[in-house]
């Protein structure tokens, strides 16, 4: 199987390295020049840090999009930032109608890939795999968990060969007919987590170290909880809460997505996870204070780190 990984950060190489180990041919495509040399002279090093074991894996890489366009399926790892830029970029190089699958955090990725491959050749997922990128060529696993995947608008067929593929690279993965409420059950917790994270610089587990940082974490949560209530979301764990709480533990070594944005001074996934919220909430008349509040934090410091690029 020709399998392509758009955005080959830590989870598209985390991801891309072990469906290569399984035998399929992959190409990883990153606009990180250095990261993708690597790759190809030495591979990419994935640590696994409950056990402090290291692999070398062998994909391919490029930052050619046209080389990384053929491809049966294309798994979508850019920031939700890029998302828009990279669908058209792709879509003026594949040749046939290839499966396209958003992994990415946060929600609206899927309705921009929608809008640019049609519904019925785009799916999304949603996993509990977290990776860190430690440097080019490096990359650290740092927590597993399930992956879930679903076309909405068309046959799910056509993911059996993806998931068999994925199982044999060692992700447990499955079909979920609602992917929605999966999405969103995600959303909850990278709500309660990235953007403090970011804010004050702390690994997952730090945070519930810290009784102030845990009310704010609540009043996240109890905010986007109203919002996917008032939409008719089913959240799939029963006390979303402690569902948080419990993955700050369980990752507790980790640095969040988004704090990796601003170890690098990139910008971050703002709008579709806390802003997100703002959003929806506007649109049904719902005050959301804390999460307001926070996503303007974010934003002011996402264009302090681009000016200081500049």
């Amino acid at each position: 199987m020709k399998i392509s990984i758009i955005g080959s950060g830590a989870m598209g190489s985390l991801f891309g390295g072990k469906l290569a180990s399984a035998g399929h041919e992959v190409m990883l495509y990153d606009i990180f020049q250095e990261h993708v040399d690597t790759i190809n002279s030495k591979g990419v090093e994935i640590e696994e840090l409950a056990t402090g074991e290291k692999e070398i894996f062998k994909p391919s890489a490029t930052s050619d999009p046209a080389k990384a366009a053929d491809a049966d399926v294309l798994i979508i790892f850019v920031k939700s930032t890029a998302t828009e830029a990279v669908s058209k970029q792709f879509k003026a190089v594949v040749s046939g109608n290839p499966l396209v699958i958003t992994l990415q955090n946060g929600v609206g990725n899927e309705d921009i890939l929608r809008k640019t491959f049609g519904g019925e050749n785009t799916a999304a997922g949603v996993t509990s795999q977290g990776a860190t990128f430690a440097g080019p060529g490096k990359i650290r696993h740092a927590g597993n968990g399930p992956t879930y995947l679903c076309i909405s608008e068309g046959d799910n067929s056509r993911l059996a060969p993806l998931i068999e593929a994925l199982n044999q690279a060692g992700f447990e993965t499955k079909v979920e007919e609602n992917i929605g409420n999966l999405v969103w059950s995600k959303l909850i917790i990278n709500v309660g987590i990235n953007a403090l994270t970011a804010l004050t610089g702390l690994e997952n587990g730090r945070l519930v170290d810290f009784e102030e940082l845990k009310e704010i974490m609540k009043d996240l949560v109890s905010e986007a909880l109203e919002v996917a209530q008032a939409k008719g979301i089913h959240i799939t764990y029963p006390d979303p809460l402690a569902t948080v709480y419990d993955v700050c533990v369980k990752t507790a070594k980790n640095r969040s997505s988004m704090l990796q944005d601003f170890d690098r001074g990139t910008m971050s996934e703002i709008d579709f996870i806390n802003n997100a919220i703002v959003r929806e909430a506007g649109k049904l008349g719902i005050q959301v204070p804390v999460n307001k509040t926070l996503a303007r934090l974010v934003k002011s410091l996402d264009l302090h780190h681009q000016e200081e690029k500049a």
